[in-house]
This record gives C-alpha cells, structure tokens and sequence, in this order.
C-alpha cells in the first residue's frame, strides 16, 4: 500500500512538502490571531495624551515573530502591552525620542503583485525603520476596504504605488491613486518593468 500527499489544490507533493505546508499554515493562523487580538485590543483603548484612539502597526518580522508599533503615546503603549500580558517595551510607540519622526508609507499594489513585489519591497523598507501601511497587513476579514483604506492614506506620511503591467489597470489601485495623491506623484521607472510613484 502508498500513500500519496497532496497539497491544497490537489497536486502530489513529498511528504516533506506536505509536512511544510501544514507547519506554514499553522505560522501564519498563529500570527493572523495574534495580530488580530492586539488590534482588538488597541480598539478598545483611548490614548490618555491625545483622547483618540491611535494606529497599531503589526508587521512580520521574519517567519514566525511579529512587531508592533504605534502612533500613540509611550503611556498607550504600556497601556496596550498590559492588557496584551506582554514584557515592557515590546510595543514602540514612534511619538517617543528618535522614533517620533518615523517614515510610514501607503503601499500601494495590485494583488497579484504581494507575494512577489509588494511584500518583499515592505519588508526592506521596515528593515530600515520605515513603517509600511499594506492592506494584506491592515485590512482584515469583514473590514470596509474604503474604510481602511481612507485611514490608512491619511496616517501615513508618504505614499508609494508599485506600477507593474498586472497593477495598472486594477480598480483598486486607480481608486488609490485617486484618493487625494494625484497632484504629488512622480514615477520612477526600473529596469523590472516596475515603475515607483511618489508622494
């Protein structure tokens, strides 16, 4: 008797393959649900400096370990870390010494482009102290993507849209762009056929 290994769509894999598969998606249920309880509870907080709710970033942090920040004050952080059950200083808050200058940038994409471009592009960038703000990151199941989106461009203090022959003609993107940004873009081509624009 063989035993045969398939993956989720069905195609034979090895059985370290499959093994793979099943310890990557325990990963990433693992950080979905983490993320998502830190940002329930960022929800239910005020900031007691400023009287409004403030942004938590939560961002990846190689394969399994996730960071968090927030635009709110040392004290919120505290605050949020307690009711977390985390150690002191975990979260940064970026209204706090040399941080409080803290680039975030909107990233905009086109879907098909995450894994391969816009993912990879985030993660350089938040290796050298710059805050991304991407949907796959921010936007969560049952969110208002316009919502979301509408926060996410007026917290963010650049905005970038990775223009690539898939990203171009997306209704999202264009609805992005749109958003207020027009007037301060520049495109920058690169030689992957990719082309950057600023604001």
């Amino acid at each position: 008797m063989s035993i045969e290994f398939q993956d989720g769509s069905g195609r034979k894999v090895s059985i370290d393959k499959f093994f793979d598969n099943i310890r990557d998606k325990a990963v990433e249920l693992a950080k979905t649900h983490l993320e998502q309880r830190a940002r329930d509870a960022a929800c239910a907080l005020i900031d007691p400096e400023t009287g409004k709710h403030a942004v938590v970033f939560v961002r990846p942090n190689g394969e399994t370990q996730l960071v968090m920040s927030t635009k709110g004050s040392p004290v919120f952080a505290r605050e949020l870390e307690r009711r977390l059950g985390v150690e002191k200083g975990v979260i940064r808050s970026m209204m706090d010494g040399p941080e409080a200058k803290t680039p975030i940038v909107y990233l905009a994409h086109g879907s098909p482009d995450h894994k391969t471009l816009a993912r990879p592009f985030a993660e350089r960038l938040m290796q050298n102290g710059i805050e991304v703000w991407l949907e796959a990151w921010e936007i969560g199941s049952g969110d208002s993507v316009r919502q979301k989106m509408d926060q996410g461009l007026g917290d963010c203090t650049h905005f970038i849209v990775l223009l690539t022959p898939t990203s171009i003609g997306r209704p999202w993107v264009k609805t992005e762009i749109d958003v207020g940004f027009c007037e301060r873009l520049r495109a920058i081509p690169s030689s992957s056929g990719c082309g950057l624009a600023l604001a």
